[in-house]
C-alpha cells in the first residue's frame, strides 16, 4: 500500500492536502502510539484490512495501538496482524460494557460491522442495538476519544437488499451523499440516527460516515463477500466440470456497476478520522472506473482456467436459475473439494454468501459520485479488475480456495500468487515531489487558442507549475485573440499546414525542451483528415527535432474516437464495448489518430532520450471561442437563442442519449495531465485516458444548463419518440444567424459569427448516439482524475458569460 493515494490533491483540496502532510511531518519526536483504534468487526471484509493497514509505520496518525473487536475467536488469517484481539458479542450490552469500558486510551472508534435478519424491521433493531452499546461502554470511560468512523454503504440510496427490483428507485445513479433518504424502514438510517445523538454525549467528538459499493476484499467471515462466493462457484464448476455459466439476467451482464477495494475504503477511513478538515461527513466511497460482468466473467474464468460461458442472446433471463438455488445441495461436494486439496476446513453456506452473487449480478447499474470526497482531498483510487484479481490471490494463498496456477521465482522457487502491488512504492504525485532541477524548462504549445491549449497557456506559466519555472511559445494559425493576450506566453502566428513557414518559425526556438501538441485540423473525408493532420504533426516535429538540443518531450493529445472510430465511420464500424482502456486494438478503418501516433513514433526515434506520451480526452468541457469541438459553447448558444425567442430550451436528442450515463474531460484537467507526464519520470512513453472520474446524464445536465441562462426546460418525454423525427440541432440552428446577430448587437457581446461560435454538428453527435454508442470510459487504471463535471460545467459557462 502507498501513501501517495492519500497525499495527493492537486487544485481542489490541495491545502488541505499541504496540512495532512505538515501533520504527519510534525511528529518527529512521536510517543509510543499517537493514536488508539477500536476496529470493531475486525475480522470482517474492511475490519481485516483496517488491522493491517493502521499499525503500518507510515499510516497517518500514527503510530497506532489498535484493539480489535470479533464475535468468534480470532482466525489464523487474522493472526498475524499486530493487534490487541477481544472476543466480544456486542449485541449483549452487559459483555460489550465488560469487555470495552477499561479500554480508557481509546482515540478512534472504526465501526465496520452488522448483523443480517430476516426483516428489515429486525435489522434495525439489532444493528441499531449493537452500535449503541459500544458507543455507550466506550464514550463515557474514554476521555481523548476525537472520532468515530461508521461505514453503511450504497443502499443508503438504493435501499435494503430485500425490496431491489420490487420498488422503483426514487435516487437515479449516480448517487451523491446529498440525496434525501428513502421513506422506508433502512437500518443504515438507524445507524446514523445513533451516531448523531451518541456523539453529541462528548463535547468535541467528530463523526464521519462510509457508504462503499459493492466491496472486493477478503475475509472468510463477511456477510457480504461477492468474491468468496465467485470463487467458490468456478471451483467448484471446475472440479464438476462444467462450464463457469453467468448466474445472472442480460440487464446484469450488461450494465455498468462500480465496487469499493476494501483496502481503499480503511484508508478512506483513516483519512477521514485524522483529517480535522473533514469531520462530520458522510462519504461515498468507490474505486474511481466502473465495470461490466461481461469483462470480469471472462477474468474469473481464467484465474481458475475453467471454461466459461458468455450470455447469449438467446438465454432466457427467467428459466436461469439463481446461484442459491443452484448451490442449495453443493454442500458434499465443497467438502469433498476441501478433503482433496487440503484446504483450510469451511462450510459451503459460510463461505459462499450466494444470496448477494444473485443480487449482484441480476440488477442494473448502480454507480455512485466520489466528487465530494475527492473535493475534501481523498483522491485513493484502484484498477477494479486488478483489485478482483488481487483479492482472488490472496483467498489462494490463505488456502481457502484451489490454486490452479503457480508463479516462479526468479530461483525456480515455484510460489502461490500473492497480492499485486497497488501502486508504486516510490511514486509520489509531481506536486509533492522536491524539484530536483531549478532550471527553466521551455514548452511549445501547439494549438494555444484551442480548447486545451488555452488551459495550457494559463497553468504552464504559474510559479507552482510542475517543472518550472516555464517559458511558453503559443502557436496558432490566426492573430492572437484578446481572451487569450493576458496569458506570459509568446505568441507565434504559424501556419502549421505549409512546411515551410513551420519550419521558418520553429526551427529557430533552439531552446525548447517539451511539446504539446494540442490541435487538429476537420476535412470532409477520414482520409483527407488523415492525410492533413499527419501532415502538420510531421511540419512541426520536423522543424523542432533537428534544432532543439534540450528537447526531452512531446505530449500528442488525441481522444475517444481511438476507441470508437472518426465521426464518418460511425455507423459502419463496430466500436469497442466500454469501459474503454488504453491497451485495447486500433479499430480496422482510417482514424487521423493512429495516423498522428505512427508519426510521433518514428519522429522521436531520431533524438536519442526523446520521449513521449499520447492523452485521450472525452468530451471536453473548457473554453475557447475558437475550439472545433467544444460542446460548451454550443451549448451556450442555444440556450442564449432560446431565451432571446421565449422558447423553452429543448433537448433535440434522442431517448439513448438522455438516458444514458457519460463521462467529460475537463480542459484544466487535461492540460495538468499532460504536464504530469512531460516531467515524471515514470510516467514517459505510454498512452493515457484522461476523464473527470465521474459520471453524468443529460437529463441531469439539462437542468443545470437551463437555470445558468435562466429559461424554462423541457426534459425529454416518452412521447418524443426516440428523437429521429424530432428538429436535430442543426437544422433547428442553420437560420438562426440573423437572431445571434441581432442578441449580439443587443447586449454588446463580442462580435461573432453564428456559425464559428456553435458546433452545431459535434453537439449532434453527443444528442442522436444510440444506445449501442453509449460513452463510458475509464482512466483511473493508469492515471486518477478528479473534477466534478457540473461544478466544472458551470463555471465555464460563467467563462463565457464573463467574456461576453
Amino acid at each position: 500500500m502507498a501513501m501517495s493515494n492519500w497525499l495527493w490533491a492537486r487544485g481542489i483540496g490541495s491545502s488541505k492536502a499541504k496540512a495532512r502532510i505538515q501533520i504527519i511531518e510534525d511528529h518527529s519526536s512521536p510517543p509510543e502510539y499517537q493514536s488508539v483504534a477500536l476496529v470493531v468487526g475486525v475480522t470482517g471484509i474492511v475490519g481485516n484490512s483496517l488491522a493491517e493497514i493502521l499499525p503500518l509505520s507510515d499510516t497517518p496518525g500514527g503510530p497506532w495501538k489498535v484493539y480489535g473487536v470479533a464475535r468468534r475467536p480470532r482466525p489464523s488469517w487474522n493472526g498475524d496482524h499486530p493487534i490487541h484481539y477481544i472476543q466480544c458479542d456486542i449485541t449483549d450490552p452487559n459483555q460489550t460494557h465488560d469487555k470495552l469500558s477499561i479500554l480508557t486510551d481509546i482515540t478512534h472508534i472504526f465501526y465496520v460491522t452488522w448483523s443480517s435478519r430476516p426483516t428489515e424491521i429486525e435489522n434495525c433493531d439489532v444493528n441499531g442495538r449493537m452500535l449503541k452499546n459500544v458507543l455507550d461502554a466506550v464514550i463515557p470511560h474514554a476521555p481523548n476519544l476525537q472520532h468515530v468512523c461508521l461505514q453503511t454503504g450504497r443502499k443508503h440510496y438504493a435501499g435494503p437488499f430485500k425490496l431491489w427490483g420490487k420498488i422503483s428507485p426514487i435516487n437515479e445513479s449516480p448517487f451523491h451523499e446529498g440525496l434525501p433518504r428513502l421513506k422506508l424502514l433502512n437500518f443504515y438510517y438507524t445507524l446514523e440516527d445513533t451516531l448523531m445523538a451518541e456523539v453529541k454525549r462528548k463535547e468535541g467528538l467528530t463523526w464521519s460516515v462510509h457508504r462503499p459499493g459493492p466491496i472486493f476484499g477478503f475475509s472468510p467471515y463477511s456477510l457480504i463477500n461477492v468474491i468468496n462466493g465467485l470463487c467458490v462457484y468456478a471451483v467448484i464448476c471446475k472440479h464438476e466440470g462444467k462450464p463457469l455459466k453467468f448466474p445472472g439476467n442480460r440487464v446484469g451482464w450488461e450494465s455498468y456497476w462500480s465496487a469499493s477495494d476494501a483496502e481503499l475504503i480503511a484508508e478512506q477511513e483513516i483519512w477521514a478520522a485524522v483529517d480535522p478538515n473533514v469531520k462530520n461527513e458522510a462519504f461515498n466511497c468507490s474505486n474511481g472506473d466502473v465495470l461490466r460482468w461481461k469483462h470480469l466473467w471472462k477474468v474469473l474464468g481464467e484465474k481458475f482456467e475453467v471454461e466459461y460461458e458468455e450470455f447469449e442472446e438467446g438465454d432466457d433471463d427467467v428459466l436461469i436459475p439463481r446461484l442459491e438455488e443452484r448451490m442449495k445441495d453443493k454442500g458434499e461436494v465443497w467438502d469433498e473439494i476441501v478433503r482433496k486439496n487440503g484446504l483450510v476446513e469451511t462450510k459451503l453456506e459460510e463461505i459462499g454468501c450466494w444470496w448477494l452473487v444473485d443480487i449482484q449480478v441480476r440488477f442494473e447499474s448502480c454507480l455512485d459520485s466520489m466528487n465530494k470526497s475527492k473535493e475534501y482531498g481523498f483522491l485513493g483510487f484502484r484498477d477494479s479488475t486488478k483489485t478482483f484479481v488481487s483479492w482472488i490471490d490472496k483467498m489462494k494463498a490463505y488456502n481457502y480456495i484451489i490454486c490452479f496456477v503457480v508463479k516462479q521465482k526468479d530461483n525456480g522457487e515455484l510460489v502461490v500468487g500473492t497480492r499485486n502491488k497497488r501502486c508504486k512504492e516510490k511514486w509520489f504525485p509531481f506536486h509533492v515531489q522536491k524539484r530536483v532541477n531549478n532550471y527553466q524548462n521551455v514548452a511549445l504549445v501547439v494549438g494555444v487558442t484551442g480548447i486545451v491549449g488555452n488551459s495550457l497557456a494559463e497553468i504552464l506559466p504559474l510559479s507552482d507549475t510542475p517543472g518550472g519555472p516555464w517559458k511558453v511559445y503559443g502557436v496558432a494559425r490566426r492573430p492572437q485573440p484578446t481572451w487569450n493576450a493576458d496569458h506570459p506566453i509568446h505568441y507565434i502566428q504559424c501556419d502549421v499546414t505549409d512546411p515551410n513557414q513551420t519550419r521558418d518559425k520553429l526551427s529557430k526556438l533552439s531552446d525548447i525542451t517539451h511539446i504539446f501538441y494540442v490541435t487538429w485540423t476537420n476535412k470532409p473525408t477520414e482520409l483527407e483528415n488523415c492525410d492533413s493532420n499527419g501532415r502538420m504533426l510531421k511540419n512541426v516535429l520536423e522543424a523542432v527535432i533537428p534544432h532543439a538540443p534540450n528537447l526531452q518531450h512531446v505530449c500528442l493529445q488525441t481522444g475517444l474516437k481511438h476507441y470508437i472510430g472518426s465521426f464518418e465511420f460511425l455507423d459502419k464500424v463496430r466500436p469497442h464495448e466500454t469501459p474503454f482502456h488504453e491497451d485495447l486494438p486500433r479499430l480496422v478503418t482510417p482514424n487521423f489518430y493512429y495516423t498522428q501516433e505512427d508519426i510521433l513514433m518514428a519522429e522521436v526515434e531520431k533524438k536519442e532520450g526523446l520521449t513521449w506520451s499520447v492523452h485521450r480526452p472525452g468530451l471536453i468541457f473548457g473554453f475557447s471561442p475558437y475550439s472545433l469541438m467544444n460542446v460548451i459553447s454550443g451549448l451556450c448558444a442555444y440556450a442564449a437563442m432560446c431565451k432571446h425567442e421565449d422558447k423553452p430550451l429543448k433537448f433535440l436528442g434522442t431517448r439513448a442519449a438522455w438516458d444514458s450515463s457519460w463521462d467529460a474531460s475537463d480542459a484544466d484537467l487535461i492540460a495538468e495531465h499532460q504536464i504530469w507526464a512531460a516531467v515524471d519520470p515514470n510516467a514517459k512513453n505510454q498512452a493515457f485516458n484522461c476523464s473527470n472520474g465521474d459520471i453524468i446524464k443529460w437529463k441531469h445536465m439539462w437542468k443545470v444548463l437551463a437555470e445558468q441562462f435562466d429559461v424554462e426546460y423541457e426534459e425529454f418525454e416518452d412521447d418524443d419518440g426516440d428523437g429521429d423525427s424530432r428538429l436535430r440541432l442543426v437544422e433547428e440552428m442553420k437560420d438562426k444567424s440573423e437572431v445571434w446577430d441581432e442578441i449580439v448587437r443587443q447586449n454588446g457581446l463580442v462580435p461573432t459569427k453564428f456559425e464559428d461560435v456553435g458546433c452545431w454538428w459535434f453537439v449532434v453527435a453527443y444528442f442522436g448516439y444510440s444506445e449501442t454508442e453509449k460513452i463510458v470510459t475509464s482512466s483511473s487504471s493508469k492515471t486518477l482524475t478528479s473534477m466534478d463535471i457540473s461544478r466544472e460545467a458551470v463555471k465555464l459557462i460563467d467563462v463565457y458569460t464573463g467574456h461576453e
